[in-house]
């Protein structure tokens, strides 16, 4: 019952859209300097969004400069992360972000969609890869920089380092 109610809200916030221009835009994206960022992304479409709810059974995660991976292949655990990118498409990557790692979604034993993870102070937000290459792109969640920050944290102090 708890993920029909996420996969509902899920559904109707990536229905909506703004007329209004999105406050949050980085400066960089103003349409004189838009050029220089390249081709604006678009937000995942929801059919692929639905079918990782819906068939997806494992998640990977390998981090650049993290000293531990993780996966998840609990359903609960999968469909809660498809709520960690929002609806809102990330148009640009912000100048001077880095991807701290990669996540792979697979749907029995094949990889069917990745993407690279932005989690800093000044960058939340995924750009997803379809046939390696950066097709779309969506800003984090709240509870996604939360999830991230949590495991972020436990993973450095089951190694020690935290």
């Amino acid at each position: 019952m708890k993920s029909l109610l996420i996969l509902c809200t899920f559904c109707l916030l990536i229905s909506c859209k703004s007329d209004t221009p999105d406050d949050k835009t980085p400066a960089a994206a103003t349409p004189a300097l838009a050029a220089d960022l390249g081709p604006a992304f678009e937000s995942i479409p929801q059919p692929m969004v639905m079918d990782l709810w819906n068939k997806g059974n494992l998640i990977d995660y390998i981090f650049h400069n993290l000293p531990f991976s993780m996966n998840q292949s609990e359903q609960a655990s999968i469909r809660t992360n498809l709520t960690y990118f929002t609806p809102m498409a990330q148009q640009y990557i912000t100048p001077g972000c880095k991807p701290m790692g990669r996540q792979f979604f697979s749907i029995e034993g094949e990889i069917v969609l990745e993407a690279d993870i932005y989690y800093t102070e000044t960058c939340a937000f995924y750009v997803f890869f379809v046939d390696g290459k950066a097709k779309y792109a969506n800003q984090m969640s709240d509870a996604g920089k939360q999830f991230f920050n949590t495991m972020i944290q436990k993973g450095l102090e089951a190694r020690g380092q935290g």
